[in-house]
């Protein structure tokens, strides 16, 4: 499975017409977007991600934020748990305590707290806070297919299905993800929400902002929501061309390439990886660099032969095997 994958579903008996709307965007901040929305008409809600914050708990408690954790503590006492668990943030506090702010008063405050990152995803809900914070929990987990799984997963998987986390508080994994779910995943993941609004990095997004808005409330399903493998490898594919693009940024401050011939070279080590099922962001970035310097298509010339072998023996860690594949072409070199 690719780092950070968010994850999809079966539209067999889902009519068109109840997939979700891409919002037309005029440029906008996503502040501006969320003081510009009905407040009156649904209350919205933020989900921020703690795995992006030191201590998202304190900052939250610090801020005199109205929030609640999407985790909850079973009594095992794991700190960091506590601290990386989303937490649900009510943009409106007026209904949980007298004192409360009004949106536009916890909007900036909570821009300000979120500083830029990917670490938020709106949600609008007219059925309120309970109905909203049940919905989240229920995604929290997903069922991804073994099939999609590297066979070295695999080896670990009794049943046809795993039980895998969707972080849907990172606007970058709901930029990976929603789009590449059929029209009854899509409505499983609104649930309740008549919208949602988030504002990924554009290595994941080109758009400003993602702002969707849900189908008729009488046609939301429930349950686990359970992914496909095509929605699995629509996914990963999504991934991969961001992976591609963040690996390019990063290299073309010290690549003697020009970006065009850069871009190229890395997009298709990329897409080349993927035969050897290396999909993590840190061994990408080691093949990557092992293709610039050893040449395009490094693993197929004769004095690299080891390193290909190391790298088609799938049963072993992805990791292991560009560790070793590295190791391999060093040898190769001296």
């Amino acid at each position: 499975m690719q780092q950070d994958d968010p994850w999809s579903l079966d539209a067999a008996n889902k009519p068109a017409r109840t997939e979700l709307k891409v919002e037309p965007q005029a440029p906008t901040s996503l502040e501006d977007a969320l003081l510009a929305l009905d407040h009156k008409s649904a209350p919205v809600f933020a989900v921020l991600d703690g795995a992006q914050f030191d201590n998202l708990p304190q900052e939250l408690l610090m801020g005199d934020f109205v929030s609640r954790p999407l985790y909850l503590d079973r009594g095992d006492n794991n700190p960091e748990q506590i601290i990386t668990a989303p937490h649900m943030v009510w943009l409106d506090e007026h209904p949980e305590k007298i004192t409360g702010r009004a949106p536009k008063d916890t909007i900036p405050a909570l821009m300000a707290l979120i500083a830029g990152r990917p670490a938020a995803v709106f949600w609008q809900c007219p059925d309120g806070a309970d109905a909203l914070y049940k919905h989240l929990r229920g995604i929290n987990v997903v069922m991804y297919p073994k099939a999609a799984l590297t066979i070295y997963e695999q080896q670990f998987v009794a049943e046809n299905e795993i039980a895998v986390l969707y972080r849907h508080a990172d606007a970058n994994v709901i930029a990976q993800s929603i789009f590449a779910l059929s029209p009854a995943n899509q409505t499983r993941v609104l649930g309740p929400a008549s919208a949602l609004l988030c504002s990924p990095e554009n290595i994941w997004f080109a758009d400003t902002l993602i702002s969707l808005t849900g189908p008729t409330r009488d046609r939301r399903p429930g349950g686990l929501m359970h992914l496909t493998i095509q929605e699995a490898q629509s996914i990963a594919a999504a991934n991969r061309e961001g992976a591609a693009r963040l690996i390019s940024a990063e290299l073309k401050q010290t690549s003697a390439l020009s970006l065009e011939a850069l871009e190229r070279q890395v997009h298709a080590a990329v897409i080349r990886a993927e035969q050897y099922e290396i999909g993590q962001l840190e061994d990408l970035h080691t093949f990557v660099t092992l293709d610039l310097l050893m040449g395009a298509g490094f693993e197929t010339k004769p004095q690299f032969a080891e390193a290909l072998e190391e790298l088609c023996d799938l049963e072993k860690p992805p990791d292991a095997r560009i560790h070793y594949a590295k190791q391999a072409c060093n040898r190769a070199e001296t």
